[in-house]
């Protein structure tokens, strides 16, 4: 499995979370989320600011990209965007989760078979929005708020540089459904 298959995998089950919502209350389910980002927080903090236990982690996890050597990882933007996701009730929370979970790995699945370039492709915008909708609608958000929401999911990922795109989609795609709805 290269880097990349396994960074999109992990990035997908990250929504493995949302299994607890059956069996655990809402608010238990928020509190594992606060708890996975303050663990994600910590361990990029000891990463950044110890360079053998950096070293060590990056060895251990192929899965960081070269410029995570110097500054947080997705993964820790990714926990703490579910985190500010889960602020709001479901099913905007999960919504947002799940968009983000899903559409961001799609689009770069679908973004690496475009030729050879630097950065985001339209291709796989595209398949994001189509990914976001989708999951929009298997969450039961109204038609009429599933093509705005999942929209607003897709601009913020492509256009949100400087910041991580993984720490703004999730509670972007809750904060438009829990308005709208």
């Amino acid at each position: 499995m290269t880097d990349g298959v396994l960074r999109r995998t992990l990035h997908t089950a990250s929504a493995a979370v949302l299994l607890l919502v059956p069996w655990m209350s809402w608010t238990v389910c928020r509190n594992v989320i606060f708890g996975a980002a303050l663990l994600a927080v910590v361990v990029e903090a000891v990463r950044l600011r110890v360079p053998r236990i950096g070293r060590a982690l990056m060895s251990a996890v192929p899965v960081y990209r070269a410029a995570e050597g110097e500054r947080p990882s997705g993964a820790m933007w990714l926990a703490v965007g579910y985190a500010l996701a889960a602020l709001f009730a479901p099913p905007a929370s999960v919504a947002g989760i799940l968009v983000s979970a899903t559409a961001d790995p799609a689009a770069s699945w679908i973004g690496s078979t475009a030729p050879a370039r630097r950065g985001k492709t339209w291709r796989g915008s595209a398949a994001h929005l189509v990914v976001a909708a989708a999951v929009l609608a298997a969450c039961g958000v109204p038609w009429s708020l599933v093509v705005g929401a999942a929209a607003v999911a897709t601009a913020v990922e492509r256009w949100v540089a400087p910041v991580d795109d993984n720490l703004v989609v999730a509670p972007a795609v809750a904060a438009t459904v829990a308005w709208f709805q």
